[in-house]
C-alpha cells in the first residue's frame, strides 16, 4: 500500500479552493468569458475566486472577482467548460454555468455570464448572520487599504510586485485580516508553506471565525508533516463549516494519519454523504483507512469506485494488482 500512498490529488483541491493558477494555454488561443458574480440582492461580490473547467471536470483557469464582482478568462479553448464560483468559508451555494465555446481559424468567442448566488440556508455557524459576502470587518487605515488593493490588483500580471505591494500594506496595519489572510494562502498556492503558517496564525488571532483560513492553515502544516497541529485546524475548520465536503475530507485524512481511525471512518463517511457527486479522494483516503484496518472487501470497493472515477489514473495497474492480491488474501474483514 506504500506505493499507493505516493498518489494524492490533495495538492490540486486545495490549489482548486485556495490558490490562484492556469493551464497554459496555446497563445494563439483568444477565446474570452467575461462575466459578474452577485449576490441575491443583484449587487456585486468582490474577492470570490471563480474558477474554469473543462470537459471531464479539471480547473483549467483560476481567477477572482474584482470590486465590482467582474472577472475574465483569456485563452479559452474551445468546447463544452462550466464556470463556477468557489463560495468556500462564505454564506453562498456554489454555484456554476455550462459555457460553450466554438472556434474556428477565423472566428474566436467572447462568451458574458452572470451568476447570482443564493444564500446556504443550512449554515448555521457563525458566518449565518453576517452581511452577504462579508466574513469579517475591520477598520482599516486608507493607506493599507489601498496598497492591499492594488497588490490584489497587480498580482495576476506581476506576482510578486502584487505580494510585495500586500506586504507594505501589513508594514502599515499589521493585523490586516484580508492581508494576512490572502497573503498566506498565495505562500499556500506556491508551497511556501514555512512562510504561510505565521501568517495564517496571525489572521486568526485577529479572527477566530473564518473556516478558510484554518483549512489554509491545517494544509500548510500538513504538508509540512506537523500533524497534530495540522488536525487542530482541520478540526476548526470542519467545525466552522461542516457543509464543507472539503473540510470534512482534510480533516478525515489527518485523522487516519494520526491512527484515529475510528473517527476518521466516521468524517471521511460524513465528506462522502455531502459531495454533490462521488469524491475520488474520499474512496481514496477509505481505501487507505480499510486497508490499515485489514477490511479487505471495504478496501477493495473503495479501490474500485476510485478507478471508475479516475479510469486513467498513473497508478491503475498498480492499484489493479493490489485489488487480485487482496482478493486473495487471508485476511478478512
Amino acid at each position: 500500500m506504500k506505493n499507493l500512498i505516493r498518489y494524492s490529488s490533495f495538492l490540486t483541491l486545495v490549489l482548486l479552493l485556495l490558490g490562484s493558477f492556469s493551464v497554459s494555454q496555446a497563445s494563439s488561443l483568444v477565446n474570452q468569458i467575461e462575466g459578474q458574480v452577485y449576490d441575491p440582492n443583484h449587487r456585486p461580490v468582490p474577492n470570490l475566486y471563480v474558477e474554469l473547467l473543462n470537459e471531464v471536470d479539471s480547473v483549467i483557469q483560476r481567477t477572482k472577482t474584482d470590486p465590482a464582482g467582474r472577472f475574465t478568462f483569456r485563452g479559452v479553448p474551445a468546447g463544452t467548460l462550466t464556470v463556477r464560483v468557489v463560495t468556500f468559508g462564505t454564506n453562498f451555494l456554489e454555484q456554476s454555468q455550462q459555457v460553450v465555446i466554438t472556434r474556428t481559424r477565423s472566428n474566436n468567442d467572447v462568451d458574458y455570464v452572470d451568476l447570482t448566488l443564493r444564500y446556504d440556508k443550512r449554515n448555521r455557524g457563525p458566518q449565518a448572520d453576517m452581511p452577504p459576502g462579508v466574513i469579517f470587518v475591520q477598520d482599516i487605515p486608507p493607506a493599507a487599504r489601498a496598497l492591499y488593493e492594488k497588490g490584489v490588483g497587480d498580482f495576476d500580471r506581476e506576482p510578486d510586485r502584487g505580494m510585495q505591494e500586500v506586504e507594505s500594506a501589513l508594514d502599515l496595519f499589521p493585523n490586516y485580516f484580508d492581508a494576512l489572510n490572502w497573503l498566506g494562502k498565495e505562500h499556500v498556492a506556491r508551497r511556501n508553506y514555512e512562510k504561510a503558517y505565521p501568517l495564517l496564525l496571525r489572521a486568526i488571532d485577529v479572527n477566530q471565525r473564518s473556516a478558510s483560513t484554518y483549512y489554509s492553515l491545517s494544509y500548510a502544516f500538513y504538508q509540512m508533516k506537523k500533524y497534530p497541529a495540522a488536525l487542530e485546524a482541520a478540526r476548526a475548520s470542519a467545525v466552522l463549516a461542516p457543509a464543507s465536503v472539503d473540510a470534512q475530507l482534510l480533516h478525515g485524512t489527518i485523522l487516519r494519519i494520526e491512527e484515529k481511525y475510528t473517527e476518521a471512518e466516521t468524517v471521511l463517511q460524513k465528506a462522502n454523504s455531502l459531495a454533490k457527486k462521488m469524491n475520488s479522494e474520499v474512496h481514496w483516503q477509505l481505501s487507505l483507512l480499510y486497508n490499515r484496518l485489514n477490511r479487505n472487501q471495504d478496501t477493495i470497493e473503495e479501490l474500485e469506485t476510485f478507478l471508475k472515477l479516475v479510469p486513467n489514473s498513473p497508478d491503475k495497474n498498480k492499484i489493479r494488482d493490489l485489488i487480485e492480491k487482496l482478493r486473495t488474501s487471508p485476511r478478512k474483514n
